[in-house]
């Protein structure tokens, strides 16, 4: 029986028996109840068996597509619906952890390297919605290999890969420090950091919220940050045209300035003019990129306010950072080279359960033993 014609049969039955609500509730009829039980019956679906049977079907189908790259649409779209319908049952965390259990995750590893675009970016999004928020997975998903086989796929030369990719990768890492220490040994800091010259809008948002959420959970990496070029490449990202990817910008310059040293590179003033980018040079530019962006927002029509309010806030707030007075550095440029060096990180949750939320996860530095003399 086809499911929307069960619902709407349903759906007009119910209807039909209330009349103008003011009769009395009858009986149901024999014929009916029978109705009534078979289309429940044949509306309920056992998620964990529909699951296997996805799963058994995708990896039958792909094993064919890595063979033939050349695969017949109609296996292809029935594969995109596939995964389609599977990103809505993982959406439940227990349902996301009988992906796993059912061996989902080697399924979703497989189809990250399909030869389609379709199935690679839509197998990241099922790896997404499983990991979010759900430490058994991330832990799982972790052990299996998926964030050193979803880290290659932000170079993909499709745009919505690679926004899926990072979108998985952000899911993986968040509330959960082992993965988080993982993507800081792969260099994940410089790789964002480069990916945000890529011109697709929902890539710079994502990777911005990424770096903003790493830059607060290890403070430690804000100074390199800035030497890898992140604040040249937020100086760009404040003339963008799209809100989201300027907010983020701005989010990710506050964790910057609440660090004295990067505070003094966001600080660093130009010759140039403000209405002449060509003239600024380096980190100068963020100090008036900023200063363009509060024109830029204190020039918008009335009726546009109430959308910009937290954009504004943010800017403000940032740009009163700006002007606040330093000390100098106290240390030399050798006791400055000493606290860059690389150490041992180790991960400190003080939550009462896991999975907490960031803010409840720290990363702290472990000094080596010294050396002997």
């Amino acid at each position: 029986m086809n499911e929307n014609a069960v619902w709407k049969g349903l759906f007009e039955w119910s209807i039909a028996q209330q009349g103008d609500g003011t009769a009395a509730a009858r009986p149901l009829t024999e014929q009916d109840r029978s109705w009534l039980e078979g289309a429940l019956k044949s509306a309920m679906i056992d998620l964990s068996k529909r699951m296997q049977d996805i799963k058994a079907t995708l990896d039958g189908g792909e094993a064919a597509t890595a063979a033939e790259s050349d695969a017949e649409p109609a296996t292809l779209q029935q594969k995109e619906q596939l995964l389609d319908e599977l990103m809505d049952i993982v959406d439940s965390i227990d349902l996301a952890r009988d992906l796993h259990t059912i061996g989902g995750l080697t399924t979703l590893l497989e189809l990250l390297d399909s030869p389609h675009p379709s199935l690679r970016w839509r197998a990241a999004e099922v790896a997404a919605t499983c990991a979010q928020n759900n430490p058994d997975v991330q832990k799982a998903f972790l052990e299996g290999g998926a964030l050193l086989r979803l880290l290659p796929l932000l170079h993909d030369a499709d745009s919505t890969v690679q926004t899926k990719a990072l979108l998985a990768i952000s899911c993986l890492v968040r509330g959960y420090p082992p993965a988080l220490i993982q993507l800081r040994q792969q260099d994940g800091p410089k790789l964002l950091i480069r990916l945000l010259a890529q011109p697709e809008p929902r890539l710079q948002r994502k990777c911005l919220q990424v770096l903003q959420y790493m830059l607060r959970v290890v403070p430690l990496d804000r100074l390199p940050a800035c030497e890898a070029g992140l604040v040249p490449a937020l100086s760009s990202a404040l003339e963008s045209e799209d809100s989201g990817v300027r907010e983020a910008a701005l989010a990710a310059a506050q964790q910057l300035a609440a660090d004295n040293d990067c505070l003094r590179i966001l600080q660093q003033a130009s010759t140039g003019c403000i209405a002449c980018f060509t003239c600024w040079r380096g980190d100068a530019a963020f100090k008036h990129g900023l200063e363009a962006l509060l024109m830029r927002l204190d020039a918008l029509p009335q009726d546009e306010w109430p959308a910009a309010e937290e954009e504004v806030t943010a800017a403000k707030q940032l740009s009163a950072a700006l002007q606040r007075e330093l000390p100098p550095p106290a240390a030399s440029d050798e006791q400055r080279q000493q606290q860059q060096r690389p150490l041992p990180v180790a991960v400190v949750d003080d939550s009462t359960t896991s999975g907490a939320p960031a803010a409840a996860l720290q990363l702290v530095l472990v000094p080596s033993e010294p050396q002997a003399s």
